[in-house]
């Protein structure tokens, strides 16, 4: 089923706009991306908190991780604590975005043998340790524009959760997308005063072909609150889009995550 899914992904350019302003600063460029509908390959690595762990001690982490010279082709970053006894890995998350798997690979190799990353790894080895080796890769794709219901909060939380889904017996990657815009079509008809703030989703294809899961729906919101109040106007509302979703695919019961921007190439020195 994994192969026929793929092939429904549509790829769409991943679009670059670098803008110097001469209203703000003639030294600093803006970039800013049209994720919508490119297939990013994402990677997860499972990471263990060291005794040394904190929140003050992770955010320096990741500011000298920031520091080193991340590659061009890192499209973000992000780190997960586990927020429900049901997820599969309790400790935690790192999720990398690249515009390919090449590129990935790529900068994995540049990464192992870079004497300054192996320093930064061994300097903070008792506040995270991931295992980078045994990292799942992921195609991901925003089937909507990640933005629609506002922008992300700006210190860099968010609530997140991943469900683990599987094709129906007979279903095809046509009746997924058919789902997928009917889904599409009911968040484009919610009214305002619905909508809690920053909602968006994508879909996950394990690389991995002995997976028995052929995707993950991930949702990402403002805070849990957000969560809550978005799965209950789904149970309320969903419709048509529900009854197609569930109608393609079995999913079970989310993990269930505290997120944080880690990288945002729109803010390079985000902290």
């Amino acid at each position: 089923m994994k192969i026929s899914l793929k092939t429904f992904l549509i790829l769409a350019p991943f679009i670059f706009l670098i803008s110097c302003s001469d209203i703000t600063n003639k030294d600093e460029a803006a970039v800013t991306w049209d994720a919508t509908n490119y297939t990013f390959y994402n990677e997860f690595m499972e990471c263990t908190p060291g005794e040394d762990y904190s929140r003050e001690t992770l955010d320096q982490m990741v500011a000298d991780w920031r520091n080193l010279g991340l590659s061009e082709n890192l499209a973000g970053a992000w780190g997960y604590a586990s927020a429900s006894e049901n997820n599969t890995p309790q400790n935690g998350e790192w999720e990398l975005s690249w515009t390919s798997k090449e590129a990935a690979d790529a900068a994995w190799e540049e990464w192992v043998e870079n004497e300054e990353a192996q320093a930064w790894s061994e300097k903070h080895s008792s506040v995270l340790q991931c295992d980078g080796e045994n990292r799942r890769g992921y195609s991901f794709i925003f089937y909507y524009d990640p933005y629609a219901f506002g922008p992300s909060p700006e210190n860099g939380s968010f609530a997140a959760n991943f469900v683990p889904c599987t094709l129906n017996d007979g279903k095809t990657s046509e009746d997924f997308g058919n789902a997928i815009h009917k889904y599409n079509s009911w968040l484009d008809g919610l009214d305002e005063t619905q909508v809690t703030g920053f909602y968006a989703y994508g879909v996950y294809l394990p690389e991995d072909q002995t997976s028995e899961l052929d995707y993950w729906f991930g949702n990402f919101h403002n805070n849990m609150e957000g969560m809550e109040t978005g799965n209950d106007l789904w149970e309320q509302s969903g419709g048509d889009a529900k009854d197609a979703l569930e109608a393609v695919g079995s999913c079970t019961n989310p993990e269930i995550f505290q997120g944080l921007v880690f990288y945002d190439p729109t803010k390079p020195d985000f902290s």
